[in-house]
């Protein structure tokens, strides 16, 4: 009796769960916040660093979001917004898309988040060299 149980306990309590890893949540970039007579993004960079050729674009300014695509070195992105260690970029993306298609280069009314037809994300200041902004 004891025996079963034992074996019923173990049955139902089952083997160990994963490990329950946090991500942080979406963030999205705004543009605008330099007000209404400058640029939506205030500034413009290029991608300096990464672990390899590759830099990952996160979700949100937080090391544990979720990557939500890539740059390569030397890529042009623009600067948007900042939030710490973390800078929000907007940049293009495909083949036939350049830096001036992401329509961040002229005043918005207000800040809002960026809705253009560019990719942007949050990636370390760190990464970006100034250039112009």
């Amino acid at each position: 009796m004891l025996r079963a149980a034992l074996i019923l306990s173990m049955m139902v309590a089952g083997p160990p769960g994963p490990e329950i890893v946090e991500i942080a949540p979406k963030r999205a970039v705004t543009v605008g916040l330099d007000g209404p007579d400058m640029d939506a993004c205030g500034g413009l960079g290029r991608i300096i660093s990464g672990a390899d050729e590759h830099l990952p674009i996160l979700s949100g300014p937080d090391q544990s979001a979720m990557v939500s695509g890539s740059l390569e070195r030397r890529a042009f992105v623009w600067l948007c917004e900042a939030e710490g260690e973390w800078q929000g970029v907007v940049y293009p993306t495909g083949e036939y898309q350049d830096i001036s298609d992401c329509r961040v280069s002229s005043p918005v009314a207000e800040p809002r988040t960026y809705d253009g037809p560019c990719q942007s994300g949050w990636v370390r200041a760190r990464n970006i060299e100034l250039l112009a902004g």
